[in-house]
């Protein structure tokens, strides 16, 4: 009996001093946190960029193309949007549902077509 309370205290004060050292201490004082990644949007460098696309709607009052365009690399992915043009005259001779190739100004936050042409 006297050895069963001898190992029993000598168990507990391995627990208590274990418990109580400063590496558990740390431990215990601070969490661990598993963050997860947020993607960030990045914000593409002013410049030209090419693009392909069919016409969905054209507003030559306006100045505007919507087109259902492909991925344009570097600044978004593949969508339908309107975009306005440089000069209304990159609008004349074009047609809805006609594919085209544009280059794409990005300045400032702001995305205007400067070229636009049917494939050849």
């Amino acid at each position: 009996m006297k050895i069963a309370k001898i190992i029993l205290f000598a168990g507990i004060a391995s627990l208590f001093w274990g418990c109580s050292s400063p590496a558990a201490q740390n431990m215990a004082a601070k969490p661990t946190v598993n963050a997860t990644p947020v993607p960030t949007a990045s914000v593409p460098v002013n410049g030209d960029y090419p693009g392909t696309g069919v016409i969905t709607k054209i507003n030559s009052q306006l100045g505007s193309i919507e087109l259902d365009h492909n991925e344009i690399v570097g600044v978004m992915p593949a969508m339908k949007m309107e975009f306005f043009v440089s000069d209304k005259s990159l609008l004349d001779g074009l047609s809805v549902g006609e594919k085209v190739q544009f280059t794409v100004r990005y300045k400032d936050h702001t995305e205007t077509i400067v070229d636009i042409k049917k494939p050849k």
